[in-house]
């Protein structure tokens, strides 16, 4: 059995300039913010590409220079050079035009044997995808193909082990999917729930609800673009950023940051929601704009370009801020700096929460949560959490919705309450200065905690650096000696970061999880 694949072309690579990509994708920021030379690169990261066959090859040309420090294990035999593989490889790991240059090993599979016997074992029953036998741990895979099996059982069937990979492997890997290129929708692998779906910056690629008869019905697709032209192209990079990120969580030592949901939130969270071009319409999750309801919505990201467009400066500085561990089942959230995460196990009727002090507001706040489909080892059944994100006003200790409020923020939404999609998300712009509280709520009635990562980027512009008291842009020994010296009662002072009236151990604490 074959897939019938129509597998997405990339460009010619005259099309792009390296000078267009890194300003697409704010690494210049990046590597303006932090230094060149601290930048990371994928180093020590295993990586797979699965690619559709052309002439029967599926592997890059080796013999470029762009290809001198990889290997490349052909999982599916002996082949040669392709030049779909060669121009994705290029943008996923090649020296010259990668996010992700120092990823060495790449595991390489043509994709009808990948779906069958070489590894998904479509159709076969309850036999499993194998462990993972090899130098090491694939920690991202990118798919820059489409196709279906032309069967709603065979599709089912790939898209079930897919997910149940992402969530059964203890590696957690993070598996980056194109979309189609013009309007023509594929089931594979985009309709998979524990993935991140790609489309393009300029929107010219396939967008839709996941249709019946598939499960999740409903569901947004895709969840972020990348840069680049083609959907082909995009891919790979957000594939890079993956394995980016992945290095930084090492370099921090947070063994959580490496996980699939954690990869995903802090993409999605750190997306771009300004238009690629003046062309391009707004973005927009369709916030009710006006009435008792403002500020609601089921439709947690744009229909077109997911969460947005990729930003690694933001996933750098949402990962480097480090994870504030939510407060479940309590009624005194911790205090989140201006950037962060977490990912936590949530029971089912248990809400995750954080406390949020932005004393000058925030001209853009993003947050989204997000969490997997969990799949039966004998692949026969599925279940996925139901949670809701929702931002509210927090005084002594007394919560206040947001929802209709006409002056609390300019635009946005503050809660997302989609009964589908296993991605909530909230954009809110013009914040008002105040104390807030980040609930993330679950309400279905499954009977195993569900593994929720949440991510959220608040703007330095006007927020200010959490902790950043002498505006240096950094959080270091001076504002350390700053709040030591406002020690006690200190009612309105910036020293107060967790708004109680009182400098304490509480904000020395939050002080230092936001050090530079």
């Amino acid at each position: 059995m074959r897939v019938l694949l129509s597998f997405i072309l990339a460009a010619s690579l005259s099309d792009w300039s390296v000078a267009d990509y890194r300003d697409w994708c704010e690494l210049d920021e990046l590597i303006e913010r932090i230094g060149e030379d601290a930048v990371p690169t994928g180093d020590g990261v295993i990586c797979a590409q699965i690619e559709a066959p052309a002439d029967g090859n599926y592997i890059p040309d080796e013999s470029m220079t762009d290809f001198s420090d990889n290997f490349i294990w052909k999982r599916s035999g002996s082949s040669g050079p392709s030049s779909h593989a060669t121009n994705v490889a290029r943008k996923f790991y090649g020296n010259e035009q990668s996010l992700a240059p120092d990823v060495w090993l790449v595991n390489c599979w043509e994709v009808n044997d990948w779906l069958q016997n070489g590894f998904l074992r479509v159709a076969q029953g309850s036999s499993n995808p194998p462990d993972y036998q090899g130098l090491g741990i694939i920690k991202v895979w990118n798919h820059s193909w489409v196709g279906t099996f032309n069967n709603i059982n065979s599709d089912q069937d790939a898209l079930r082990r897919v997910d149940w990979v992402v969530e059964t492997d203890q590696n957690s890997p993070t598996v980056c999917v194109g979309v189609n290129n013009g309007n023509q929708t594929q089931a594979l692998l985009s309709y998979a729930w524990n993935v991140i779906s790609v489309g393009r910056r300029d929107g010219a690629h396939a967008w839709s609800d996941v249709p019946d008869p598939y499960e999740g019905a409903g569901r947004m697709n895709p969840v972020i673009t990348g840069t680049l032209y083609t959907t082909s192209e995009a891919t790979p990079t957000v594939s890079a950023t993956a394995a980016m990120l992945i290095e930084t969580a090492r370099d921090i030592n947070e063994d959580l940051g490496e996980a699939s949901e954690t990869i995903k939130a802090v993409m999605l969270a750190a997306a771009s929601h300004e238009p690629a071009s003046s062309n391009d319409p707004e973005w927009t999750n369709q916030a009710i704009e006006s009435g008792p309801d403002r500020g609601w919505t089921n439709r947690p990201l744009d229909e077109t370009f997911g969460a947005g467009h990729l930003d690694v400066n933001r996933a750098h500085q949402i990962l480097t801020a480090g994870r504030t561990p939510a407060a479940i089942g309590s009624d005194s959230p911790p205090l989140a700096t201006t950037h962060g995460w977490d990912l936590s196990p949530v029971p089912a009727g248990a809400d995750m929460t954080w406390l949020f002090v932005l004393p000058d507001g925030a001209s853009e706040l993003s947050i989204i949560a997000t969490w997997n489909r969990q799949v039966s080892t004998n692949l026969s059944g599925w279940s996925v959490a139901d949670m809701d994100l929702e931002l509210l006003a927090y005084d002594n200790g007394v919560e206040t919705p947001l929802l209709g409020d006409d002056l609390a923020f300019g635009r946005g939404n503050v809660l997302s309450v989609s009964a589908v999609d296993n991605v909530e998300h909230l954009y809110l712009g013009d914040l008002m200065p105040g104390t807030y509280v980040l609930r993330c709520s679950r309400h279905d009635g499954g009977s195993s905690p569900a593994d929720v990562a949440v991510a959220w980027w608040s703007s330095d512009e006007v927020g200010g650096l959490f902790g950043d008291f002498d505006g240096d842009g950094l959080v270091t020994v001076n504002d350390l000696l700053q709040l030591i010296a406002a020690f006690g009662p200190c009612e309105d002072c910036i020293e107060d970061l967790d708004g109680d009236g009182n400098v304490g151990v509480n904000d020395l604490l939050a002080l230092l999880g936001a050090w530079s």
